[in-house]
């Protein structure tokens, strides 16, 4: 008696669980859309007005760390 009633308790959690997720999915998606405008907005004016002489800098830094990143996980500290 005591697994059926642990097995009825746990698929009862797993179908709320399958219930409530598609509200928190939806919550997230806006979020994230709310995120990537924020991120695109900041990006624009990072790019109207850093020098160009900087973004082609930034842009060969990107390219070697992209390409090191496999042999060697440090490379990617230019991010932080």
């Amino acid at each position: 008696h005591r697994k059926e009633v642990l097995d009825y308790q746990m698929n009862d959690s797993n179908f709320m669980k399958m219930i409530r997720i598609t509200k928190f999915l939806c919550r997230k998606f806006k979020e994230a859309v709310q995120g990537a405008a924020e991120s695109t907005h900041s990006f624009k004016n990072l790019n109207e007005t850093v020098q160009p002489a900087m973004v082609i800098l930034w842009e060969a830094e990107e390219a070697v760390a992209q390409a090191n990143r496999l042999e060697d996980p440090t490379a990617m500290d230019i991010y932080e």
